[in-house]
C-alpha cells in the first residue's frame, strides 16, 4: 500500500491558504506506534495491516486495548478488520474514526483512502467524506464511521462542502449541488451557488439546487473553488478538469 503513503503525503496540508503539519511515520516498532498514539495528534491516517491480535509493526503485533496512553483526537485506519482497533481508541477518548469490518483487498484501499484523504483535506468532515468514498469501490461499505462523524480537520473553503454532479444534456449540462453541513455552516443555514445568474437562497443539505448551464459556465463555476465532481458515475476533482473533457 505504498502507493496510498505517496498519494496521502501530497494531498494532506496542501492547501496554500490553510496548511497544516503532516509528518510520515514507516516502519515503527509497537512501543513506537504506542508512543506515537500517546502524542497530542489531531487526527492519525494508518496504512497497513490489522487482525484480531492488533496493529501490525516491524517487530510485534499492538493491541491497542493495551495502549495506556491515546492522544490522538480523531483517525482513519485503513487496514482489514480495524473495528475493533478502532473502539479502543474511542474508549480512550479518542473523538472519532473510520474503520472497516472486513478484508480489503489492497488495491481498493488504496483507492478509498486516496479519495478520503482529498475529501477531508477539503474540509469534509468524517461521516460526509466517507458516505461520498465509499462509492469509489464495491468495498466502500466495509468502512464505516465510529465516535463524532462531524469531526474534520480542516476548515471547508466556501464554508460548506459541495459535490458537483454532472450530467450532459442535448444543449447543455444539468448540474446538482449537493451540499454537506460542516462546523461553520450547519444543517439550515443558507447556500447561494454562485453560478450562472443564480440569485436564489437555498438550505444547506437540500437536494433542490438544480442548474442547467453552459459549458462556458459551468468550467467557470468549476474554477472557483476545488470541488469533487462525479461525471459519468466517476469521482474528479474540479480542478483538474478542463473543457474539452466535458
Amino acid at each position: 500500500m505504498a502507493e496510498e503513503v505517496d498519494v496521502v503525503n501530497e494531498v494532506y496540508g496542501s492547501r496554500s491558504n490553510l496548511p497544516f503539519d503532516v509528518t510520515v511515520h514507516k516502519e515503527l516498532t509497537s512501543n513506537q506506534l504506542a508512543v506515537l498514539l500517546g502524542a497530542d495528534l489531531d487526527f492519525l491516517h494508518y496504512i497497513g495491516h490489522v487482525d484480531e491480535e492488533g496493529v501490525q509493526c516491524t517487530d510485534t503485533k499492538l493491541d491497542l486495548q493495551t495502549v495506556e496512553s491515546i492522544g490522538v483526537d480523531a483517525f482513519f485506519l485503513n487496514a482489514c478488520q480495524s473495528y475493533n482497533q478502532g473502539m479502543a481508541l474511542i474508549d480512550e477518548g479518542a473523538i472519532g474514526g473510520v474503520v472497516t469490518f472486513n478484508e480489503i483487498p489492497n488495491r481498493s484501499a488504496v483507492r478509498l483512502g486516496g479519495t478520503m484523504a482529498r475529501l477531508l483535506n477539503r474540509g469534509f468532515p468524517l461521516r460526509s467524506g466517507l458516505e461520498i468514498a465509499r462509492d469509489e469501490t464495491h468495498l466502500g461499505n466495509q468502512y464505516v464511521v465510529i465516535g463524532d462523524g462531524t469531526f474534520s480537520i480542516a476548515q471547508a473553503e466556501s464554508g460548506t462542502n459541495v459535490l458537483c454532479v454532472v450530467e450532459e444534456q442535448v444543449d447543455c449540462f444539468e448540474v446538482t449541488l449537493k451540499t454537506y453541513p460542516t462546523d461553520q455552516k450547519g444543517i439550515g443555514s443558507e447556500v447561494v451557488p454562485f453560478l450562472g445568474n443564480n440569485d436564489q437562497y437555498y438550505l444547506n443539505s437540500s437536494e433542490q439546487m438544480v442548474f442547467s448551464l453552459s459549458r462556458d459556465d459551468l468550467i467557470d463555476f468549476l474554477r472557483l473553488e476545488d470541488v469533487p465532481v462525479l461525471i459519468d458515475e466517476e469521482l474528479r476533482w474540479s480542478s483538474e478538469i478542463v473543457a474539452n473533457e466535458l
